[in-house]
């Protein structure tokens, strides 16, 4: 086969982002952030809204669909977000067995309801190291097969094996969640990634304070000025 300098030069990006994507700590990636609709993540009652949502049309013609999101396990507290792929939740949960009050959430369909049919590959990466920042290339990763076309669950990160430091789910911290698809050739081609902050609400920074402080001053001055 014949191959352009145009395909070699596509290749060889497509092999350097997927490398840099690998080698980097992962951030929220989606094409939309919203509901995921048709998703049940084989769960009775797991929210959908928010999802970190990418779709990406394959060299088949299908539609892929990736969504990723984290949600309250059983009765625990409602987690929060940011509206920009960042998940907040409260830490606890239970030592024996290992479970924390929040899960992390993943769903796979293509359209052709096959995934196997299109030569694409998936891996679903996580985290469960507190510090920030975590890079991928320590993370641990299973890969997702399915011969329907949509694979989901909910898992929770006391069910998964530790990648580099042992999960506490009473720790505050950060953890970065990814679910990659890959070609036929092993590049990347498509994310959707999540960050799940536990034990640090969503604040206002301190110019919003700031503002607010302002705000509720000029309240006061013109509360007393009416009564006076």
């Amino acid at each position: 086969m014949n191959v352009t300098p145009s395909r070699l030069i596509a290749a060889l990006v497509l092999s350097a982002a997927s490398f840099a994507a690998a080698a980097a700590p992962i951030t929220p990636t989606y094409t939309t952030f919203s509901n995921l609709a048709g998703a049940t993540f084989s769960g009775s009652g797991i929210p959908t809204d928010p999802t970190a949502i990418t779709t990406f049309l394959t060299d088949s013609g299908s539609t892929l669909t990736l969504g990723l999101t984290a949600t309250q396990r059983y009765n625990a507290p409602v987690l929060g977000n940011n509206g920009k792929g960042t998940f907040f939740a409260t830490p606890g949960g239970t030592l024996s067995p290992l479970r924390s009050l929040w899960n992390f959430d993943f769903y796979v369909h293509d359209s052709l309801n096959s995934l196997d049919a299109t030569g694409m590959t998936y891996k679903l990466f996580y985290d469960s190291n507190p510090g920030v920042h975590t890079d991928q290339s320590s993370m641990n990763s299973f890969a997702l097969i399915s011969s329907m076309g949509t694979v989901q669950d909910s898992y929770n990160l006391g069910f998964m094996p530790p990648s580099g430091a042992a999960f506490d789910p009473f720790a505050n911290g950060e953890y970065s969640f990814a679910l990659v698809a890959y070609n036929a050739a092993g590049s990347e081609v498509a994310r959707s990634a999540i960050l799940v902050d536990v034990g640090n609400a969503d604040v206002p920074e301190p110019a919003s304070i700031a503002l607010l402080g302002f705000g509720l001053a000029g309240l006061g001055f013109m509360r007393r000025k009416a009564q006076k």
